[in-house]
């Protein structure tokens, strides 16, 4: 993708991920909204709640960038930071859900504003953030892939595939589309390809694979001990 593109591609996604929040909050009734979930099935709060708490994560690291700072890595490991974030806001009521999130994606838009495209596409320029990584692919996996995630996720555990798959597909295809490395589009198709194969689609999940192998070669040792792809190995052994 020449460089000029890519702040405009990671705004778009971070707009496009905010209507596809519209959409799922006007689609929920009011039980729904209100609902009290368990760990094991999270309810509209608990995953709105979760997406806002990593992009408050996120609009941390970038407010540390812009004032050319580094922050040093949390004591907790996700796992934890997930758990007490759970235990934290599950209770509290919808619209403090909703209009924290509101305003986390109204602060992550302004801050993106600022950024340069070196600051985006230099790999190596935030290590303490993104490793050697491009600052982009942050953008791209950790918060627009992840919030889609948990969109498709709350359709799965309400029995609706259906709508899961269109979530996870679109998702996949928006930046399939774009001219991002062969790398990237490798990595969300094979993310694409866990997902069918979680949902025991194995001959979609296995076409999907052998996209993303050839297009990100990289991932095909992590492949071969993938817990998220166990089906399709125990369907080729």
């Amino acid at each position: 993708m020449p460089v000029q593109l890519f702040k405009t591609f990671v705004l778009d996604l971070l707009q496009q991920g905010h209507r596809d929040e519209e959409t799922f909050v006007q689609g929920l009734n009011e039980t729904e909204r209100t609902a009290i979930g368990t760990w094991e099935i999270w309810s509209a709060k608990d995953h709105l709640a979760h997406r806002t708490f990593w992009r408050q994560d996120l609009i941390q690291k970038l407010t540390a960038i812009l004032q050319q700072q580094e922050l040093p890595s949390s004591e907790e490991d996700e796992e934890q930071l997930n758990a007490m974030t759970f235990k934290e806001k599950h209770q509290r009521p919808w619209p403090e859900i909703y209009a924290e999130s509101e305003q986390t994606y109204a602060k992550l838009i302004k801050l993106t504003e600022q950024l340069s495209e070196e600051d985006l596409t230099t790999p190596n320029r935030f290590p303490w953030f993104s490793g050697d990584r491009p600052l982009y692919t942050a953008f791209l996996g950790s918060c627009y892939e992840h919030e889609q995630e948990h969109l498709a996720q709350y359709y799965l555990d309400h029995h609706d595939l259906p709508r899961a798959i269109e979530i996870r597909e679109k998702c996949a295809s928006r930046v399939i589309q774009a001219e991002v490395p062969e790398w990237v589009k490798g990595s969300f198709l094979y993310n694409l390809a866990c997902f069918y194969a979680q949902q025991n689609q194995l001959e979609k999940a296995s076409t999907l694979l052998q996209k993303a192998l050839t297009l990100a070669p990289g991932l095909k040792e992590r492949s071969k001990s993938d817990p998220d792809l166990a089906a399709l190995r125990d369907q080729s052994a």
